[in-house]
């Protein structure tokens, strides 16, 4: 796998709110490794080691594009289903 430049830009990521995990009472010990601190009852995220993981799934996304794999893109929630209708008509990619 090439790895390549993606613009990841840790000052969008905060204004997109990613830094926001879940709240403290719902949340996974397998996660503590990525959870950077706690603040009025949420989890804030390491977005250090957000950043490095997201670069490496657009590697991997990149690659399988480049050799005609197909992909699902699922949005589970109200608001992201959205996102999503608009991200596979703005690729061509058809959406159930």
């Amino acid at each position: 796998m090439t790895r390549r430049y993606w613009n990841i830009n840790l000052k969008e990521m905060i204004e997109a709110g990613v830094h926001f995990g879940h709240g403290i009472k719902k949340w996974n010990p397998k996660m503590a490794p990525y959870i950077s601190a706690k603040r009025k009852g949420t989890h804030i995220t390491n977005l250090a080691r957000t950043a490095r993981f997201l670069s490496e799934a657009c590697d991997l996304v990149f690659d399988a594009a480049s050799q005609g794999k197909s992909f699902l893109i699922v949005g589970t929630k109200k608001k992201s289903s959205g996102f999503s209708s608009i991200s596979c008509n703005k690729v061509s990619l058809s959406l159930c």
